[in-house]
């Protein structure tokens, strides 16, 4: 709307001077066409398209995949049926735009204009989030437009490939990214400062590229790949490296997108009463907590228990009051994960644990449940305040028996379990959860909503594309599995 009232006023001012002209006759020719792409900066572009890849990671979708995947729970108005599935194909007009032409077009340009004048950094920063715009496209909606995307006027009805083809085109344009930003060519245009999550730090861009690489290989089944490129040496090694999406104090500007939307937006409209904050609380008959692991800290940092009712954690210091060192997962200025250290050693155990590499896998797990247990994913005075504990598990943990595997499975099946479940709480309020859900068969077996036989399969193709594309657009409905996850797990 700032935009829109500046435009406004510009158009104003220049219908005024209008009547003047005469005054400025041959002063008044201006080269730069504002209109056309080819004079607006590649810096500008970027940071748009990065605002709008956080709305698509961080946005509506988020919420509505969390809600049936027993994160959050619906608790007013129209989050009531939309938590118990109860979508319609309008619902997902905006987040279809919001990916494709806010994204994935504005990536074009940027791509166009980094070749043009040998950008191959920020050409390569492009890739990767065109990758990560493609690779969620297909994890959602399953087959979608990619080949003859984009191409309008000449190509009005884009056809839509399938979900593996798409797969396949995601792993070349991160190999193609990943040779990009490895080439040191110096350029004054290279996106440094307009770069909102690595200030333009090629080597990071890279990392966070290998890491999807193995994110899409582990959807894709394809677990010794999935191993090979989250690999510490190739993919993101530590915390300080994740790609967050930064947020602060402006409202309509700058806040975490959750708290926005429960605290100023939509305020009583979703908790967080369901299996997640069960899961963490030590005082259900599900908890996770055992003699090894402690998840005090961690539910509160999340969650607002109180006598059996779970919030979403929202607290922030500038609005309730309380130190920053306590504002929450989903607070205002609390920056939300996007591709992440943890994920990627979660990616690692998984995969090797789908080989039957026990060891390997425990290893993984281990080195992720280290580093929890300094307390150092959560906001300062969660681990002064409440219980934390992570210590290492051994493989007789495992076997028949042990802590965590009391119903006597194989101790692999018991640590994959521990894994997918792992996976689950870490990587809270991200939409792979989601994706994990569906391809696992829900192994956690998160509980479905009353009156339905199963949990939703994919997001639908948005009304929009339906009646501009029907010819094009795939039949289905919520409960029709993606090619991938009809798979077996």
């Amino acid at each position: 709307m700032k935009k829109l009232y500046a435009f406004l006023g510009v158009m104003s001012l220049v219908l005024m001077l209008n009547g003047c002209k005469g005054l400025i006759n041959g002063y008044d020719i201006d080269p730069v066409n504002i209109t056309d792409p080819s004079v607006i900066d590649i810096k500008q572009y970027l940071s748009g398209a990065q605002v709008n890849l956080i709305g698509v990671y961080e946005g509506d979708m988020n919420r509505l995949t969390g809600m049936w995947t027993g994160h959050f729970s619906g608790e007013d108005r129209q989050y009531v049926p939309l938590s118990n599935y109860v979508v319609t194909a309008r619902d997902f007009n905006n987040q279809w735009t919001t990916m494709y032409t806010n994204v994935l077009a504005n990536l074009n340009l940027i791509k166009e204009k980094s070749i043009a004048v040998n950008n191959m950094r920020a050409l390569g920063i492009a890739q990767v989030m065109q990758a990560m715009t493609l690779g969620l496209a297909a994890d959602l909606f399953g087959d979608v437009p990619y080949s003859e995307a984009l191409q309008y006027p000449i190509i009005t009805t884009p056809k839509y490939d399938t979900q593996a083809t798409v797969y396949a085109g995601v792993q070349a344009i991160l190999d193609s990214a990943i040779i990009n930003l490895a080439k040191e060519v110096a350029n004054a245009a290279d996106p440094k400062n307009a770069d909102i999550f690595f200030n333009g730090d090629g080597q990071k861009w890279i990392q966070v590229a290998n890491t999807l690489k193995a994110r899409y290989y582990l959807h894709t089944k394809d677990y010794a790949n999935a191993v090979k490129y989250s690999d510490p040496a190739l993919a993101i090694s530590s915390a300080s490296d994740n790609m967050l999406a930064p947020h602060g104090d402006g409202y309509q500007q700058t806040f975490n997108l959750f708290y926005s939307f429960l605290v100023y937006d939509r305020s009583g409209y979703m908790a967080g009463n369901g299996f997640a904050a069960q899961l963490l609380d030590a005082n259900t008959d599900i908890s996770r907590n055992n003699a090894k692991t402690n998840e005090e800290a961690r539910l509160n940092y999340y969650y607002l228990p109180d006598d059996g009712f779970y919030d979403v954690n929202y607290l922030w210091s500038s609005d309730f009051g309380n130190a920053p060192d306590e504002d929450g997962f989903f607070g205002a200025v609390t920056s939300f994960p996007m591709v992440t250290f943890e994920e990627n050693m979660l990616i690692r155990a998984e995969a090797y644990a789908k080989q039957n590499e026990f060891a390997n896998a425990l290893d993984a797990l281990n080195t992720l449940r280290a580093y929890y247990n300094t307390g150092a994913n959560l906001n300062a005075s969660y681990p002064e305040d409440y219980g934390l504990l992570y210590a290492p598990y051994i493989a007789t943990d495992f076997a028949p028996g042990g802590i965590e595997n009391t119903d006597n499975i194989t101790a692999n099946a018991a640590l994959l379990r521990e894994i997918i479940e792992e996976r689950y709480i870490s990587l809270t309020g991200q939409l792979e959860v989601f994706n994990d859900v569906r391809r696992t068969d829900n192994l956690l077996g998160v509980p479905i909503k009353s009156g339905a036989s199963e949990l939703p399969q994919r997001l639908l193709y948005p009304q929009a594309e339906i009646n501009a594309n029907s010819a094009n657009v795939p039949s289905v409905t919520l409960y029709t599995a993606t090619t991938t996850n009809s798979s077996p797990y």
